[in-house]
């Protein structure tokens, strides 16, 4: 058997590629981790607007109560009972 040498730019290419590919595995596992950590952020995002839908679902079906009108009147359109003052702080504190 007869060993053939290897040219010093072949050894030069190879190591340059072994290199780049390091390199490129290291930013592509960050980008991954990046990545993940977005969706399990969108996820919970996710689940929480889903748990949302879900209790104004139920609201839905049960009805709105009068307690629940006077309540939205009150805070929404600044309307007040009949014969009751309404006093608004003005002072900015």
């Amino acid at each position: 058997m007869s060993k053939r040498k290897v040219p010093g730019i072949v050894k030069i290419a190879m190591l340059a590629f072994l290199l780049y590919a390091a390199v490129t595995i290291v930013s592509l596992r960050s980008q991954i981790a990046d990545k993940q950590a977005e969706f399990d952020s969108l996820s919970l995002r996710v689940q929480e607007y889903e748990e949302a839908n879900e209790a104004l679902r139920q609201e839905m079906q049960s009805g709105i109560s009068e307690e629940d009108i006077s309540e939205l009147a009150r805070n929404e359109l600044s309307y007040a009972e009949p014969g009751e003052r309404v006093f608004v702080d003005t002072s900015g504190r």
